[in-house]
């Protein structure tokens, strides 16, 4: 008898550890998309017979080497290779390809591909899971969101000191304690401004907050990296812009900083875009569709690169550091897009200079 409640005993102990085992794998295992998984039945096989996927992107190395290894263990039988370049590099390497009718690459991974796109290198490609997107863009995917944040050190200013918006940001109490990203050089600060000027459609506004940040009166710097060291380091109170998942990871770490809640995020979609004349346009595709899909977030999340997807649970998202109303700041200028050179020089650099 005692043997029985013993065995029974066991058993029912085995039960409940295999219950517990199935609950930790379904709670580990990314959520998916019903509509990606449609996708990918069909898209699947005919990619598989393509056999192969080349991608030029922007992205760091060990980046896209960890999403292609991703992207093959889902499935299995797509070769993936790369080329990783700065974005004018793979705009030109792309128009003199396309110019030349050549077929070398299926995807371009890099933010605002417009240029390519409006010389007819890359075709329109709308994601089924366009919905569930911040930046849902006909002309390609958005995969990925550079963020932009207002970050201050927490131990040269207190949380009720911090600006309040953007634009309290020329409040002259700020004066000499900011780091300033030069805005003539292309860079985050001048991608704001242009988008800034998108979004408020107020040029007297516009110019004011530009000449604002002028009368601060510090010198401006030509890296964001070694700017915001320079914040960590206390050398500045407050660093105009701040990438946001580096403000995160550095304050995971227990260092002195955090972000200004009122000024809200500004960003820079980064984009899956098709080649027109791709060699493996299905495996193109479901690439671009897979990066979208809860699978793919989770591993362009687990490299450090914010998700673009609405409801991604995720440190670095935006939702978790503006809540879930939040309404971004986009950067869509057509004309900086197009020509960030041109377009600092006609726009920026009068009001800047003068």
């Amino acid at each position: 008898m005692v043997n029985k409640k013993l065995l029974l005993s066991l058993l029912l102990v085995v039960a409940v550890l295999a219950f517990a085992n199935k609950l930790t794998i379904a709670q580990a295992r990314p959520e998916t998309d019903p509509r990606f998984e449609k996708l990918a039945k069909e898209f699947y096989p005919k990619a598989k017979q393509e056999g192969a996927l080349v991608v030029y992107t922007v992205w760091d190395v060990d980046h896209i080497r960890s999403l292609s290894d991703a992207f093959r263990k889902r499935f299995p039988g797509i070769n993936t290779s790369y080329w990783q370049a700065t974005r004018s590099e793979i705009t030109t390497r792309t128009l003199t390809e396309y110019q030349g009718n050549q077929a070398g690459v299926d995807v371009i991974l890099t933010e605002a591909p417009l240029v390519l796109h409006a010389a007819g290198a890359t075709e329109p490609y709308q994601t089924v899971q366009g919905s569930s997107l911040f930046v849902n863009d006909a002309i390609a995917p958005v995969v990925s969101l550079q963020i932009q944040a207002l970050a201050y050190n927490t131990k040269k200013l207190k949380r009720e000191d911090v600006p309040k918006s953007w634009e309290d940001l020329t409040n002259p109490k700020y004066k000499g304690i900011v780091a300033l990203d030069d805005p003539m050089r292309a860079g985050p600060l001048s991608s704001m401004l242009a988008a800034f000027k998108e979004e408020w459609k107020d040029d007297a506004r516009w110019a004011n907050f530009i000449k604002g940040l002028k009368a601060l009166n510090v010198p401006v710097h030509k890296s964001t990296t070694a700017m915001f060291r320079l914040l960590v380091a206390g050398e500045y109170s407050i660093v105009m812009p701040a990438l946001f998942h580096d403000v995160v990871h550095e304050k995971e770490t227990g260092s002195p900083v955090d972000f200004a809640r009122g000024a809200g995020p500004v960003i820079s979609p980064q984009q899956a875009a098709i080649y027109v004349k791709a060699p493996h346009p299905t495996a193109a595709k479901l690439f671009a569709e897979w990066l979208v899909s809860p699978e793919g977030q989770a591993a362009i999340d687990a490299v450090g690169r914010p998700s673009a997807r609405k409801g991604f649970k995720s440190k670095t998202s935006i939702e978790n550091g503006w809540g879930p109303n939040v309404k971004p700041i986009v950067v869509s200028n057509k004309a900086y897009i197009e020509d960030a050179r041109k377009w600092l020089d006609t726009a920026v650099k009068p009001v800047w200079e003068n």
